[in-house]
C-alpha cells in the first residue's frame, strides 16, 4: 500500500505538469456530448471524464483524476490476485514490476480507454478467482459486471470470457461450474452491461463493426508482411522495456513447457488461469501483426497476468539463489531508468519524430492565438480539417468553444455524428487547415479570405504549420 500510495501521489503531480494529449481532448469532446455509445468505442471513457470534469473542472486534473485512481486500483487488484494464487512477496514483486513498465507508468496518467480497460480486466480476473474458490454467487455476478463494464471501455475486454471458459473446460475439478447457473448468470450480467453499445449501433447502422473491420484491414485479403510483425515485436520490447519483454517471453516458454502432461505432476490452477488471460489477446494481435501495423498499446492488458507469473518465477530464483539475481536486478533497474527518462525526455533530447513530447507541443499556444484572432475577425464559428485539431484547440480555448470539422461520408470519426457548422450570412467562420485546399469549403461559403499562416517550432525547428482562412457568405450585389 505504501508503494501504491507514493506512486499515486507522484502521478497526481505529474498529470498536472504533462500537457493534455490530443486523444484525451477527443474523449473530452465525447464527455460534452454524452451518449449510449460512440463511433469507435463504448461510452465508459466519456462518462468517466464527465465525472472528473464535473468535480474538478475542464482541466488536466478533471480529465485525468480517474486515470490516476484507476491505475492505483489496478495495482491493488494485481496484488490481491497474485496473493490469492501465490503469496504476498510475489504480489509485491508483481506490483513493483508493473510500476516500472514504461507503457503502464505513462498510461496511468493519461485518460484514455486503457486505464479503464486494465482496471476492469484485472478486477474481473480477481473476482473470477475468488468466485471459483469461495463459491459465492455475488462474486460470479460481480465478475460479469466487471467484464461488461470493461467492454464499455474497450471491446477487447470481452475476450476475458474466452479465458474463463477455457479455464473451466481444461481443469476437470472446475468443469462442473458449467452445469451450474453461476457461470451462465455471470455471462448474462456481462451481456446486459453491453446493451448500450448494441442499442447505439443498431440506431447508427452498426458503424462500430464496420470501423473495427476497416481498422484491422479485415475487409480485404489477408496479406502477410514480415516487416509489420517485426515492427510489432520491436514496439512491444520498447514500451515494455527490452529486458522485461525478453523475460516475459521466456516466462511464456516456461509455462508452455510445464503444460505438457507429465504423470504425477499437478497443474497449478492459478498459473493456468493467468496464462489463459494472457494468451488470447496476445495471440490475436500477434497474428494481426503479420497483416497490419499496430499501435504499441493494443495488447497491453494481456501482460498484466503474465507479470504475476513472472514475479512468482523471480521470487523462486531469488530464494533459491540460482544465479538469476543479476539479470533480475539489471532488468528492473533498466526498466526504471527507461520509465524515468520517458517521464522527462528533455534529459536526453530525441529527434523530433521520436520525442514523445512532440505530441503536446504548440497546441496551447495556437489556441491562445486563435482566441485572439476570432475576436479580431469577429468570427463566431471555428472549423478544422480533422477531429484531432478540433478537439485539442477546443480544449485549450478559454471558453472551450466547440470547433467543427469537415464532414465525411461515410463517417470516419465521432464529429461526423454531431451537427455541422452553420453557413448562414449571419455567421463568420475561421478555418484552420493543415493540408486541405482553400477550395474545400467553396460549396459552403462564397467568400474565403487568407488571414495568416501559423508555424510552431519544436527544439528550434519548424514542427507544425497551419493556414487560417476567414469564411463567410456575403450577399452578392444584384444585377440590374
Amino acid at each position: 500500500m505504501l508503494v501504491i500510495g507514493v506512486t499515486t501521489l507522484f502521478r497526481f503531480f505529474y498529470c498536472l505538469w504533462l500537457p493534455i494529449l490530443p486523444d484525451e481532448t477527443y474523449y473530452f469532446q465525447w464527455a460534452r456530448h454524452l451518449d449510449a455509445s460512440y463511433f469507435s468505442k463504448g461510452p465508459a471513457v466519456a462518462y468517466t471524464i464527465a465525472a472528473g470534469t464535473a468535480i474538478f473542472g475542464a482541466n488536466n486534473l478533471g480529465v485525468r483524476f480517474f486515470a490516476v485512481m484507476l491505475s492505483a486500483g489496478t495495482a491493488w487488484q494485481m496484488f490481491l490476485l497474485a496473493r490469492r494464487w501465490y503469496d504476498e512477496t510475489t504480489a509485491l514483486i508483481a506490483v513493483l514490476i508493473t510500476n516500472v513498465v514504461p507503457i503502464y507508468a505513462l498510461g496511468a496518467v493519461v485518460m484514455t480507454i486503457d486505464p479503464l480497460s486494465a482496471f476492469f480486466w484485472i478486477w474481473a480476473a480477481h473476482l473470477f478467482s475468488r468466485a471459483i474458490q469461495e463459491e459465492r454467487m455475488r462474486d460470479w455476478l460481480l465478475t460479469g459486471f466487471a467484464v461488461g463494464s470493461g467492454f464499455l471501455a474497450k471491446y477487447l475486454n470481452a475476450l476475458e470470457l474466452v479465458a474463463f471458459l477455457a479455464f473451466l473446460l481444461i481443469v476437470p475439478t472446475r468443469r462442473p461450474w458449467l452445469l451450474k447457473p453461476h457461470f451462465w448468470l455471470m455471462l448474462g450480467v456481462a451481456v446486459l452491461c453491453t446493451t448500450p453499445v448494441w442499442w447505439w449501433n443498431w440506431q447508427h447502422g452498426w458503424v462500430s463493426a464496420t470501423q473495427l473491420s476497416e481498422r484491422g484491414h479485415l475487409n480485404g485479403p489477408f496479406e502477410i508482411h514480415l516487416s509489420t510483425f517485426l515492427n510489432f515485436l520491436g514496439l512491444q520490447a520498447l514500451v515494455l522495456s527490452p529486458w522485461l519483454f525478453l523475460a516475459l517471453m521466456m516466462t511464456v516458454l516456461i509455462v508452455i513447457v510445464r503444460r505438457f502432461p507429465r504423470k504425477g505432476v499437478r497443474i497449478h490452477e492459478g498459473e493456468l488461469l493467468l496464462f489463459l488471460l494472457f494468451l488470447p489477446v496476445f495471440l490475436m494481435y500477434a497474428v494481426l501483426a503479420w497483416h497490419l501495423k499496430e499501435e504499441p498499446n493494443w495488447p497491453a492488458i494481456s501482460y498484466l497476468s503474465l507479470i504475476i507469473i513472472m514475479a512468482a518465477q523471480w521470487r523462486k530464483m531469488i530464494a533459491a539463489q540460482t544465479g538469476g539475481q543479476p539479470f533480475i536486478i539489471f532488468a528492473f533497474i533498466f526498466a526504471w531508468l527507461q520509465t524515468l527518462l520517458m517521464h522527462d525526455p528533455e534529459i536526453f533530447p530525441l529527434p523530433q519524430k521520436m520525442d514523445p513530447m512532440s505530441r503536446v507541443v504548440g497546441w496551447s499556444e495556437i489556441a491562445a492565438h486563435l482566441d485572439d484572432l476570432r475576436n479580431e475577425q469577429q468570427a463566431d464559428v471555428l472549423i478544422c480539417d480533422a477531429y484531432k485539431e478540433a478537439s485539442v484547440f477546443s480544449f485549450h480555448l478559454p471558453d472551450h468553444a466547440f470547433i467543427y470539422t469537415l464532414r465525411h461520408v461515410p463517417p470516419s470519426n465521432q464529429f461526423d455524428f454531431w451537427p455541422g457548422y452553420p453557413t448562414g450570412p449571419t455567421h463568420r467562420a475561421l478555418w484552420i487547415t493543415g493540408e486541405s485546399s482553400p477550395y474545400a469549403l467553396r460549396h459552403d461559403f462564397n467568400t474565403i479570405t487568407f488571414v495568416e499562416r501559423v508555424i510552431v517550432s519544436f527544439r528550434g525547428k519548424p514542427f507544425r504549420e497551419y493556414t487560417i482562412y476567414r469564411c463567410e457568405n456575403k450577399e452578392q450585389p444584384s444585377v440590374p
